[in-house]
């Protein structure tokens, strides 16, 4: 899967007929890429979408290619990414800084059931009430590819993806309403490490998980529309 970039300076000076195509490049773990469009223009951008979202798309656009399990292994690593997202908002919400949350998250970066379990009660506290969870037929099915090789079906995949954005959607949205100052440090916080030194621009990618948008619409669309969706705009740029 590739991103398409657009040229900031070739979006804000030239006419909407003569703006090129976008340029494509791989997505980068640190979300900062470099690029050159078609007509010189040098770029340097940082994409402001979380590692929970843009694992998400990955999946679905795995599963668009066929890469079936591939697709599990990134809805579950989005799952993941998302747990992190929701507690760093939540303690940073409440007046826990950046520098403590990151050396306190160190200790447990390795350890996902740890990880499941702070989420677990920070939700309760926070909503009083327990969160959705994966069916204990979803963490099998999962370990089982994650673990042990199993190639899963397109089916299996489908069904996979939708359960995690079932869980994704919702707590997202309660998230970006409760905790927004907590999400604006966060989608702040990620920017500067991406560019310590500055000199770069921003830019975001419309995703089917997507926090910034998450207190004015959630799409209630399922993951194979999304997919559908995905292949339109792919036929769109190609």
């Amino acid at each position: 899967m590739r991103l398409p970039m657009s040229c900031h300076e070739c979006c804000f000076s030239a006419e909407p007929q003569d703006i090129p195509y976008p340029t494509y490049v791989e997505f980068r773990d640190d979300s900062l890429y470099e690029f050159t469009c078609e007509k010189g223009h040098r770029n340097l951008t940082i994409l402001q979408q979380q590692k929970f979202e843009l694992l998400y798309q990955i999946g679905a656009y795995a599963i668009l290619d066929g890469y079936y399990r591939e697709a599990v292994a990134s809805f579950t690593s989005s799952l993941e990414r998302f747990y992190e997202f929701f507690i760093k908002a939540k303690l940073l919400e409440e007046g826990h800084t950046v520098e403590t949350l990151d050396a306190t998250w160190k200790t447990v970066s390795s350890q996902s059931e740890r990880q499941l379990g702070a989420y677990i009660f920070l939700y309760t506290q926070s909503f009083k009430k327990a969160p959705p969870l994966l069916p204990s037929g979803k963490v099998t099915f999962r370990n089982e590819v994650v673990h042990k090789g199993k190639i899963p079906t397109r089916d299996e995949a489908l069904s996979y993806g939708q359960a995690v954005l079932d869980i994704i959607r919702p707590a997202m949205e309660m998230t970006a309403t409760s905790f927004p100052n907590g999400v604006q440090i966060s989608t702040i916080n990620h920017i500067m490490k991406s560019a310590p030194n500055g000199g770069a621009g921003t830019s975001s990618m419309p995703t089917i998980v997507n926090i910034l948008s998450a207190k004015e619409r959630i799409s209630q669309k399922s993951l194979i529309e999304e997919i559908e969706g995905l292949k339109w705009w792919r036929s769109k740029w190609n």
